[in-house]
């Protein structure tokens, strides 16, 4: 089953690459934002919306890629 909760939205509120990843930063306040990309809103788009998922070098990564999270809370 596949669920479009955010399709209308031209920056969906989740992603599907991110979501998944070590690096990600959910609780650093509002924005893209993770390891790779510290900054608000820096998480590249093409990257955010799954376009790329950034298990290769990605320019302005800082040399951080894409690591999945090993166990999933419940």
């Amino acid at each position: 089953m596949v669920i479009h909760l955010d399709e209308s939205f031209e920056t969906p509120i989740y992603s599907s690459v991110c979501g998944r990843g070590k690096q990600w930063r959910p609780d650093a306040g509002e924005g893209r934002t993770c390891a790779a990309f510290p900054e608000v809103d820096t998480i590249p788009l093409v990257i955010w919306r799954g376009e790329n998922d950034h298990t290769q070098p990605y320019p302005g990564d800082h040399g951080i890629q894409f690591e999945a999270i090993s166990e999933v809370k419940e």
